[in-house]
């Protein structure tokens, strides 16, 4: 089951180094690569298949832009 939404602060984000995605909940997650780079991405599922979605880099897209579009997603 999904995690329920806001549970990064913008200090978590920017303190990330460990390779991987950390949830914010409902979809949105911060996917963190190898060379420390951090982008955000949306999952979802539709119709049985997993879909993700990518919403652009950190910090271009800072956290409250990231979950807008994820919120906007949400609603499609």
């Amino acid at each position: 089951m999904a995690r329920k939404g806001n549970l990064l602060t913008v200090e978590q984000v920017k303190a990330a180094k460990k390779p991987g995605r950390i949830g914010d909940g409902n979809g949105l997650f911060l996917v963190v690569g190898k060379g420390k780079a951090k982008s955000w991405a949306f999952v979802s599922r539709k119709g049985g298949r997993w879909r993700e979605i990518g919403l652009g880099g950190f910090p271009d897209v800072p956290l409250a832009d990231a979950r807008a579009k994820a919120a906007n997603l949400r609603t499609l």
